[in-house]
């Protein structure tokens, strides 16, 4: 029964997101690691690891003289950030009930205009996926899934599961865009 819920919550939140995305119109290009200013990063953060992961994928780019602002999903709210690197932690208490994000500072993530969205999620992340849809980023990158394949503009299958993993994977594509 909880099963059947959870789907229903997430086949509504898919309906609303069609609608939204019918009403947006937004410029696109290729945009390579090395050219971008601004990047924004999407990730699911499950424990205090991941955290720390993330952390160190915002500083090593920030090093490279990027501006870059996180904002991650999670289900413990126990996490703590050992940094200040414009990482922000959102929950299901940021989400309605069909997981739509709905928080103010979703809401500005979502409007701004980053050189690159880089969602590090490899499994589907219903309430990142909307955020992704609706920004208004330059370039979309993603891991494959085809359900989601009109939402991005780069696309990567891969078989990592770690953060670190697959953004390793992600940034050696994205340094050989022009």
């Amino acid at each position: 029964m909880r099963d059947l819920i959870s789907k229903f919550r997430i086949k509504s939140g898919f309906y609303k997101l069609k609608q939204e995305i019918k009403k947006i119109s937004r410029k696109n290009k290729s945009v390579s690691l090395k050219a971008a200013q601004y990047i924004g990063i999407l990730v699911t953060v499950k424990d205090q690891k991941q955290l720390d992961e993330v952390e160190e994928v915002a500083l090593e780019l920030k090093k490279a003289n990027k501006k870059v602002r996180l904002l991650a999903f999670t289900s413990d709210l126990t996490l703590k950030l050992t940094s200040n690197n414009n990482i922000e932690l959102i929950s299901n208490e940021d989400v309605d009930w069909n997981f739509i994000p709905k928080r103010e500072k979703i809401i500005n993530f979502v409007n701004n205009e980053f050189d690159i969205l880089i969602n590090l999620c490899t499994e589907i992340c219903f309430p990142l996926v909307y955020i992704t849809a609706l920004s208004k980023s330059l370039f979309k990158v993603g891991a494959y899934h085809k359900k989601n394949s009109a939402i991005y503009d780069f696309m990567l299958a891969t078989q990592q599961q770690s953060i670190s993993g697959f953004n390793t994977e992600l940034k050696y594509y994205l340094d050989k865009i022009k």
